[in-house]
């Protein structure tokens, strides 16, 4: 036994097993006669969940993470060699990479039984903030011993001061800022890095089309549903004046069939009418002849 790899072994730990774990081991190594051991042990530092959240995200060794580092290192070079147009691409990508990472640290700290809040969400982000502008604080994270959060204010180096756990080397990332001119490993290396710089950025832009095209859609579904809508509401209304053109129609025939009867009866009344006006001056004639 000894304390890195009994350290390796802790921090894989959810949270709530790690002080327990701690005890038992340290136990175990005062039983076998390593004092100083079991003291070291004793003595590691439990870590806050943010920090716990984060060692996971880099064990599980999730795209997001690698993200990070990447657009880190290409905004480092991006500043390095003061290209101010590349400079705005990387930042514009910032958000989302920082977002992406932070949903997963949360999945993955879930997936582990582990609830993250808003208030760790934000720890974990400014942490992974840190990491992106800080290659000793990307150091730290890629070490999986992290035990509190990290913070940057974008000037000064991040302060790592018992920010890891076991003192030691801290694993670095390795560039080169030559290329050797016989166009060895080193070039080609640069070479696939600019190229996965590409392919990165042609993925966030992709992303980022998609997500406008996503909000397109999404306010052409409003608009068709309230086209449905306004149409079956105007079916409504078609029907309720088809129906109330038939009554009027219904009504006016009604009417028109009224108004013939009436005429015909008219007709009937005038014949009887004239004959009886005629009957009564036959007789009028016939009476003054009388007298």
């Amino acid at each position: 036994m000894d304390l890195a790899a009994t350290a390796v072994e802790l921090y894989t730990l959810v949270p709530s097993a790690f002080t327990a774990s701690r005890t038992a081991r340290a136990k175990e190594a005062k039983s076998a006669g390593d004092a100083e051991l079991a003291k070291q042990i004793a003595q590691l530092p439990k870590p806050s969940t943010a920090a716990w959240a984060v060692n996971m995200l880099v064990r599980h060794g999730t795209r997001e993470f690698a993200s990070v580092l990447e657009l880190g290192a290409s905004l480092g070079r991006a500043q390095e060699q003061q290209d101010h147009d590349r400079l705005r691409t990387l930042g514009q990508q910032r958000p989302r990479v920082l977002a992406a990472a932070v949903e997963q640290a949360r999945a993955v700290a879930e997936g582990l039984g582990v609830k993250v809040s808003g208030a760790t969400a934000l720890e974990v982000e400014a942490t992974l903030r840190a990491a992106m502008t800080d290659p000793g604080a990307a150091a730290a994270l890629r070490s999986g011993r992290l035990v509190r959060s990290l913070s940057t204010n974008g000037l000064e180096p991040v302060d790592l001061a018992g920010a890891v756990a076991v003192p030691g080397p801290l694993p670095v990332a390795v560039t080169s800022t030559e290329e050797p001119d016989d166009g060895g490993p080193q070039r080609e290396g640069a070479a696939a890095q600019r190229e996965s710089e590409k392919v990165h950025a042609a993925l966030v832009d992709a992303e980022r089309k998609a997500d406008d095209a996503e909000m397109e859609l999404a306010q052409a579904e409003r608009e068709k549903a309230e086209a449905v809508r306004r149409g079956e509401q105007l079916a409504i209304e078609v029907k309720a004046a088809k129906d109330r053109l038939a009554a009027l129609q219904q009504e006016l025939a009604a009417t028109e069939w009224a108004i013939t009867v009436a005429e015909r009866n008219r007709k009937v009344a005038a014949r009887l009418a004239g004959r009886e006006r005629r009957t009564a001056e036959t007789t009028r004639t016939r009476l003054e002849e009388l007298r």
